[in-house]
């Protein structure tokens, strides 16, 4: 998705949230002028929207603070995930845990971002944490950070970004 394409999305979704639920209907055939793939990304958001809460208006941890408590296995400095090697936890919070990496195919620090195991098996939630991934990577600005990559390994959904000394809410904890 282009930056142009989200920013439309983005605009018509919240146009559509200020609408009575009854005329939402109405109003998204008219603002999306007959293109169907428009409209089934402004519906999806708005569907999640009202199950969830808004993932584009709130962070993460937000929508899962009931998460917050919730022990998750820590990785250890020196220890390998997949292609890379964990060098230290930055954070935590109710959309999962953010590490420094070194990535040793591209011989880089990597911030990865890892699903909290019981959100891993609930299709609704991996598909936000997908979908966090896939808006992210659509958008270039020098205050986003860029996605390498997405993927599952040993069991465990992860983000892999570019990592910045700073602030760990970088990372949408």
């Amino acid at each position: 998705m282009t930056p142009e394409r989200w920013q439309q999305v983005k605009e018509i979704f919240h146009s559509a949230l200020r609408q009575e639920p009854k005329e939402r209907s109405a109003f998204l055939a008219d603002a999306c002028g007959g293109d169907e793939s428009l409209r089934k990304e402004v519906e999806s958001l708005v569907s999640s929207h009202e199950k969830d809460g808004s993932f584009i208006d709130s962070p993460a941890y937000e929508a899962a603070s009931e998460l917050l408590t919730e022990h998750q296995e820590e990785l250890k400095p020196g220890q390998a995930f997949g292609s890379f090697e964990i060098l230290s936890l930055l954070g935590e919070g109710g959309m999962g845990q953010v590490y420094l990496a070194e990535d040793h195919r591209l011989g880089r620090k990597v911030a990865l971002k890892f699903l909290p195991p019981s959100l891993g098996s609930d299709p609704d939630r991996l598909r936000r944490f997908e979908r966090e991934a896939r808006a992210a990577s659509a958008l270039n600005h020098p205050n986003i950070l860029t996605i390498y990559e997405i993927g599952d390994a040993d069991g465990r959904q992860f983000i892999a970004t570019e990592y910045v000394e700073g602030a760990v809410s970088t990372y949408l904890l």
